[in-house]
């Protein structure tokens, strides 16, 4: 372990059932084994497959039915604990445990990777929450999902006065949950979820085929060879070409294009291509469509 470093953190369940400092036997195993997988398993997402974390559990104080992880993480990448929620996080950084509390068990319907480091999730009440990448995949994980609800919510169903708070090595405390934010945490039911990856980015292409009259139609050759279907959406351009009526077959425009790929459980992924936007038109300047200012 010389290459990883030590984060102390504590999860207490806080119940009137607790208060004699016991806990169901089975009850607390789920939860220590389930929170070894919901690290794990967030730490390959967040991390690579090759990243790994590993924990060890200390014996409690007395008070409340308090389990202590100890963890060695990797020196370099991200700290998984703290974008779960489970230690402090950066100012301004939402954590999953914050996000979970926002989405409040609601389904998702999609989730739209803005290609930013963010993501946004798409409910089906159609709302929205915008959320780091990696939070948001780990969301609309089902796996991932019902290991949390086995740390979070199962050990304190059916218990009065429930609360669970999660506190640092200081016992300082990082997150409290009461009895009704305690159900936020329950999966929801099977879903097909739609995961929608959105990509921006300026490219040199020849167009093969337009349309005069409109956004549908257009075809695009990239500079690698590769004949993509296009929709225009720059009205700008389209207006100029339905005035000049022409394109001529080989020059080189600079786009700006957009490629958004929707994958489904189960099905191949879909790819839609739209030229958002027509930067330049590499000609000769008596033949330029569009203006090298625009």
């Amino acid at each position: 372990m010389n290459d990883k470093i030590k984060q102390v953190f504590k999860i207490s369940y806080d119940t009137s059932e607790t208060k004699d400092h016991t806990i169901d036997a089975e009850l607390l195993g789920n939860a220590i084994v389930n929170t070894a997988s919901v690290l794990k398993h967030a730490d390959k997402v967040i991390n690579g497959d090759d990243s790994s974390i590993d924990l060890d559990v200390r014996a409690n104080n007395q008070g409340s039915f308090v389990i202590e992880f100890v963890t060695w993480l990797n020196s370099t990448g991200i700290n998984p604990l703290s974008l779960l929620g489970f230690s402090a996080a950066p100012l301004g950084v939402k954590t999953l445990l914050e996000v979970l509390g926002e989405i409040q068990s609601r389904p998702v319907a999609s989730r739209i990777d803005l290609g930013n480091g963010t993501s946004k999730i798409i409910l089906k009440d159609g709302s929205e929450v915008e959320a780091d990448s990696n939070v948001a995949r780990l969301i609309v994980d089902r796996t991932f999902r019902k290991d949390l609800e086995k740390v979070i919510k199962a050990p304190l169903d059916g218990a009065s006065n429930a609360k669970l708070v999660i506190r640092d090595e200081k016992d300082d405390e990082v997150s409290l949950y009461e009895e009704e934010q305690v159900k936020d945490f329950k999966t929801p039911s099977r879903e097909i979820i739609e995961e929608i990856k959105e990509e921006t980015e300026s490219k040199e292409v020849r167009f093969v085929k337009v349309n005069f009259s409109g956004s549908t139609g257009w075809t695009a050759e990239l500079t690698s060879g590769e004949v993509i279907s296009v929709k225009m959406k720059d009205e700008s351009f389209l207006s100029l070409i339905e005035e000049n009526k022409r394109v001529s077959k080989g020059d080189l425009f600079v786009v700006k294009l957009k490629t958004t790929t929707k994958f489904k459980t189960g099905t191949s992924p879909s790819i839609t291509r739209e030229v958002i936007k027509v930067e330049r038109h590499r000609v000769a300047k008596v033949n330029k469509l569009v203006p090298d200012n625009e």
